[in-house]
């Protein structure tokens, strides 16, 4: 685990190492000579919002399972949900590599989660997909103790972005990037007294007008 006070940074396993967790899954792309740097630097830039340890972890939308090795050195205990990963392909890779979790296959909005309450709830690249965020955000609060953080991290969403996804290979964006960052954030605070505690962007020094990619680190009411 990590010492109190260190910065958690994203740990890249090995190309094969984790497979993908559904045709959508972009575990390639970190992968990919143009823009592996990209896709690491965004986890990079919502880890750096963090101060670790926590007791535990909630990570929603886990995918691949890229960021668990990352996600277990910051915690006690890691949960981690997904609507369409099967765990039974991730958790023989996780036990060889000694990291103990729960995984579930689920939505997060109507899945039982037994009651669990975390300290630190992350979602990597999720809500730009979400078609309602409230039911999601509702269960999200509930299972956060309060006092509980929760690390959301979303792309610029709009023709640009269409753009460089078409540039890389990745068609059809549009249909699934239908919330800004923008409308997650007036959400979270409006509806759910969410509040904003630290905002980053990448490329880390440009406005947020011309950033890519947007890590956001809310804190719930004690």
């Amino acid at each position: 685990m990590i010492m109190p006070g260190k910065r958690a940074t994203f740990y890249l396993p090995p190309k094969g190492q984790f497979p993908p967790g559904g045709p959508h899954d972009p575990l390639p792309y970190y992968y990919h000579p143009l823009v592996s740097r990209l896709y690491s630097g965004r986890i990079n830039r919502g880890l750096s919002l963090l101060t670790p340890p926590y007791k535990s972890l909630l990570d929603v939308g886990y995918g691949s399972g890229l960021l668990l090795p990352t996600l277990f050195k910051i915690c006690e205990n890691l949960v981690a949900i997904d609507r369409v990963t099967d765990p039974a392909s991730i958790m023989p890779i996780l036990s060889g590599l000694g990291i103990e979790a729960t995984l579930l296959k689920g939505d997060v909005a109507s899945d039982g989660l037994d009651g669990k309450q975390f300290d630190l709830i992350v979602a990597f690249s999720v809500f730009e997909e979400v078609s309602e965020h409230l039911p999601v955000l509702s269960r999200i609060y509930e299972a956060l103790k309060p006092g509980g953080e929760l690390l959301i991290g979303m792309p610029r969403v709009d023709r640009i972005m269409e753009w460089l996804f078409y540039l890389i290979g990745y068609r059809g964006i549009e249909d699934k990037h239908i919330h800004t960052y923008k409308e997650f954030i007036y959400n979270a605070q409006t509806e759910f007294n969410f509040r904003l505690e630290k905002i980053a962007t990448l490329p880390r020094f440009v406005p947020r007008f011309a950033a890519l990619y947007f890590a956001m680190l809310f804190k719930k009411p004690d």
